[in-house]
């Protein structure tokens, strides 16, 4: 039997990491227990379809490890795949996800017991296509990594199509070093260059303008290592969401400032968000819609009253009539209207930080490429949209909305049937035939990654979080 010595250095580590971690759940095992049993040929089977999907050069070297260290390594991927290895909370008090404590060892042994560690194995992850994408990009990265990730580009000017320069050349191989597939040669930049420029950018986040600026530059700057820790955070984001997640369900990317609708499982309504700024970092949580409120007042928070709007107002005596401020119960509020910093619209969830998402009257602000902007609060795009859609299940026609605004008065409508509702921060997706690795705009991906490494960090980013009912910029 070959010995995990002659194993590659990154299978060893994985082999090493396991065996250190889980030793304490060998000790605690009787020896009489499904643990201690040898592996039957079938099981041995079922395990490496699991865990080495992909045929590759070690293969072999996996199906011939000792039962100890197949154990170690089933027993390491079940805890990755549950979401087992770092509390969020611990991490960053604004990430509110807790994935549920599991036994993973009782879990393994009740599998084998019944004959069922296959399909144990199998549903260890989160469910759906999303998620089995986004490994397979893991093991692309993961491989591209092995074999020393791609080239650093070279200093040089800004191209753009029809260009000549000896960096053209280099800029083909690092985007081919990554999977983007490109015709031509030399030092010219042509048409065929410019369009996987632009397919890279549209991927990266950033402008499609096929042209290789600072901004692109510095992305493509970025390592492979890197970017296969970015790949890895999102996995393990995705490894703390309620399972399953509701057919019915709104979902706010804070990463992207972006929301979906989605109905039966299939998205059907998308807007642009505007989230917190780095000051005021929106937290992700799960939660649900409980209320629509029309015409809402906003009761200023204590803190951008005493620190943005009193002082603007001693400096314009006449800013608190204008814009429709009072004193009520001692606290400021603002009349609902026009110019009030909710707009027309407020969706009531139930949140221990105390955010929630809402209109704006500052609709420019939907245009900006980076949209953190907020206190904390989600301005939604087309709130009409998810207000109507939201009322409709309740029997409200389409033109009773419009008119429960258009009389002014502040109304709150319970909803029968409330909507499940995800804020997550995706950096890394799978979508339109590839894989999209999206600007870290709170870093978060950087925290998680160091978190998974064994390094947790104080939380910095939980200040000013009920602070989210945001004053407007202006």
């Amino acid at each position: 039997m070959t010995s995990h010595r002659h194993l590659p250095a990154l299978t060893r580590f994985r082999l090493g990491a396991a065996l250190a971690a889980l030793a304490c759940a060998y000790a605690a095992a009787s020896p009489t227990t499904a643990m201690e049993r040898p592996f039957s040929v079938e099981e041995r089977r079922q395990i490496i379809d699991v865990l080495q999907p992909e045929p590759d050069a070690w293969q072999a070297s996996l199906a011939d490890l000792s039962d100890q260290d197949l154990k170690a390594m089933i027993l390491r991927e079940a805890a990755v795949e549950a979401g087992q290895r770092v509390s969020p909370r611990q991490v960053d008090q604004l990430w509110g996800f807790q994935p549920a404590s599991r036994d993973i060892p009782g879990e393994f042994e009740a599998a084998r017991v019944k004959a069922r560690l296959g399909p144990w194995l199998q549903t260890l992850g989160p469910p759906g296509q999303a998620y089995q994408d986004l490994r397979a990009a893991k093991r692309r990265y993961g491989r591209l990594v092995a074999l020393g990730g791609w080239p650093v580009l070279p200093q040089g000017p800004v191209l753009r199509d029809g260009d000549a320069d000896r960096l053209v050349e280099a800029l083909r191989r690092r985007l081919r070093a990554e999977g983007y597939e490109i015709t031509g040669e030399g030092d010219r930049f042509d048409a065929h260059l410019a369009s996987a420029l632009k397919t890279y950018q549209v991927r990266h986040g950033l402008t499609p303008d096929g042209v290789l600026g600072p901004r692109t530059r510095a992305s493509l700057d970025v390592s492979a290592q890197d970017r296969l820790a970015q790949i890895e955070a999102n996995l393990e984001r995705a490894r703390w969401l309620p399972r399953p997640h509701a057919p019915e369900r709104l979902e706010v990317d804070v990463a992207s400032a972006t929301a979906t609708l989605f109905e039966a499982d299939v998205p059907v309504l998308s807007m642009r968000v505007v989230v917190g700024d780095l000051r005021h970092k929106t937290p992700i949580f799960a939660s649900r819609l409980d209320a629509v409120v029309v015409n809402p007042p906003w009761n200023v928070p204590a803190s951008i009253a005493t620190n943005e709007i009193l002082p603007r107002a001693a400096r314009d005596p006449g800013y608190l009539t204008r814009n429709g401020f009072r004193s009520v119960d001692g606290r400021l509020q603002q009349r609902p209207g026009a110019a009030n910093a909710l707009g027309r619209l407020k969706f009531d969830l139930q949140s221990p930080y105390g955010v929630y998402l809402h209109d704006t009257p500052e609709k420019n602000a939907f245009s900006r490429e980076k949209r953190t902007l907020s206190h904390g609060c989600m301005r939604l795009e087309n709130p009409e949209a998810l207000a109507q859609w939201l009322l409709a299940r309740q029997g409200w026609p389409a033109n009773r909305l419009a008119s429960a605004i258009a009389d002014g008065e502040t109304r709150r409508i319970a909803l029968d049937r409330p909507l499940s509702l995800l804020v997550v921060y995706r950096t890394a997706v799978v979508s339109d035939g590839g894989l999209h690795l999206l600007p870290d705009p709170y870093q978060w991906d950087t925290s998680l990654a160091r978190a998974l490494a064994g390094t947790v960090l104080a939380d910095t980013g939980a200040r000013d979080a009920s602070d989210c009912a945001e004053q407007l910029e202006r």
